[in-house]
């Protein structure tokens, strides 16, 4: 039997899971001073990307060592990162064993309750490396996730930033979409067979993000604190998600995979 790394017990099937209100919450400080505005780079432009969506944060209490280590093992806590919004997890690719950028994970989400579920039952979030990074401009630590269509086109991508500062940590996230692909995604195409009529709407559209970064400050000292000195890696795995410049708008991370090797 192969084991799949989730996220937990949860209603299947998820597209189901639509009546769960989510909790209130307080969107994030904002950094001060604030980060600069992003600025897609010559790569993206060439590439006819469009940057859709850009916030930044200020999160108390959260390091940039424990965001690291939440990318790679989001199984732990992804239904306390947005309560009653986010419906399922589940590894394609493990950390532990393809390491960090060739990793992927399967989600569904929803933006409000009674709307339908953004993903259906389930869109592919790819890891990428720092070759596909769009800006010109980066914090010390970034990952950059991106979804495909079943031609191998890239669809769009969101890009997370961060790095320490007094009190917690800085973080920046923005969503890039390529409008030239020939055809959508899978699970697009999945909603639309189901409901042609169906309006989506990404969660890059709506304060989805913002709930999700308020929540790190409630749960994630906590949960790393738990885990940060397990001794098996391949259940508690470790990743280093700082990147160093290479050439003009160009980076790498620091430990190529992004996860140490096992």
């Amino acid at each position: 039997m192969e084991y799949i790394g989730n996220a937990g017990q949860t209603y299947m099937p998820f597209e189901e899971n639509i009546h769960v209100p989510t909790l209130p919450y307080t969107p994030p400080a904002k950094p001060e001073p604030p980060l600069p505005e992003l600025r897609l780079n010559a790569m993206a432009q060439s590439r006819g990307w469009v940057l859709t969506m850009q916030s930044q944060h200020f999160l108390p209490g959260v390091t940039a060592e424990m965001l690291d280590w939440w990318w790679a093992n989001m199984e732990k806590g992804y239904y306390l990162w947005a309560p009653g919004s986010h419906k399922r997890f589940s590894w394609v690719r493990e950390p532990w064993k393809y390491g960090f950028v060739r990793s992927a994970h399967m989600i569904s989400e929803s933006v409000g309750e009674g709307l339908p579920v953004f993903g259906g039952s389930g869109v592919q979030i790819n890891r990428l490396d720092m070759d596909w990074f769009p800006f010109t401009e980066t914090l010390e630590h970034v990952i950059v996730e991106g979804v495909f269509n079943a031609k191998d086109e890239f669809v769009d991508m969101t890009v997370h930033m961060w790095q320490d500062a007094p009190g917690g940590c800085v973080h920046s996230t923005a969503a890039v979409m390529n409008p030239r692909i020939s055809e959508p995604p899978a699970f697009v195409l999945e909603m639309l067979a189901k409901d042609p009529e169906a309006k989506l709407v990404p969660p890059s559209s709506t304060d989805h993000g913002e709930y999700e970064a308020s929540r790190w400050p409630v749960f994630l000292p906590t949960l790393y604190g738990l885990w940060k000195d397990h001794p098996d890696p391949t259940q508690s795995v470790p990743c280093d998600l700082r990147v160093e410049k290479t050439g003009a708008e160009r980076w790498q991370y620091r430990t190529p995979s992004g996860t140490p090797q096992l």
